[in-house]
């Protein structure tokens, strides 16, 4: 009889345990966790004309059915003084700290831009720093989805190390270009495997001969200097 109420003693206290144990580890957390919700408010992306001013459309964010859009935290970095490709993150906790974040992208370009259709493969010609050259390379321009005029361009700087050094495809320089209503060449957008940017893009095209012609300066020490003919 002793050694039956031992055995039983025991038990419970295993239980007791188990479930102070379990107490312990959901201490602090809501039985049932509701995250939060976010809607972004105008377009994504979001053309936003050259020289204006950005002006965020915002998002709504809702948790549980109760707006907390005032407590979402917006990062970003527009300028729009300089055309390019730029990002606003929306973020919002809910409240046991689970975040859920959106991304916007805002592609600043001039409102003002050449109507004619560039699209189509271009011969290009591009000397570095007035030395070392590669002529007769394949660039192509495609009209983006994105409007504004704005092209993608296989290699801004003429497949110089792409096709002229035969480093392969992933060392051009793909992005977007735009051309204003004075045909300007506009920088809009480049990516390269080293990830550096553009210290500037200058140049013009030619809407008779259908010629661009631009310097490309990169990293402080080159000039590309590139002439992409309609082939």
């Amino acid at each position: 009889m002793m050694k039956n109420k031992i055995l039983l003693s025991v038990f419970l206290l295993v239980i007791v345990g188990f479930s102070s144990c379990e107490k312990k580890n959901t201490a602090g957390l809501t039985e049932m966790t509701y995250y939060p919700s976010i809607e972004m408010m105008g377009d994504n992306p979001l053309l936003v004309p050259l020289g204006s001013t950005f002006t965020d459309p915002g998002v709504k964010s809702e948790l549980d059915g109760v707006d907390v859009s005032n407590k979402v935290k917006v990062v970003s970095n527009v300028d729009a003084s300089n055309g390019g490709v730029y990002s606003v993150s929306y973020t919002v906790a809910s409240t046991d700290g689970f975040t859920r974040t959106e991304s916007r992208m805002v592609i600043v370009a001039s409102p003002n831009y050449n109507h004619n259709d560039l699209s189509g493969n271009y011969t290009a010609n591009v000397i570095r720093n007035g030395t070392t050259s590669f002529s007769g390379n394949p660039v192509s321009l495609k009209k983006s989805s994105l409007g504004y005029g704005i092209y993608e361009i296989s290699d801004w700087i003429g497949g110089y190390y792409n096709v002229g050094y035969g480093y392969g495809p992933n060392y051009a320089f793909p992005g977007l270009i735009q051309v204003d209503g004075d045909n300007n060449v506009v920088l809009i957008s480049m990516s390269n495997a080293w990830g550096d940017p553009f210290d500037a893009v200058v140049g013009t095209y030619d809407s008779a001969t259908k010629v661009f012609q631009y310097d490309a300066f990169w990293l402080g020490k080159y000039d590309f200097k590139v002439t992409l003919t309609l082939q």
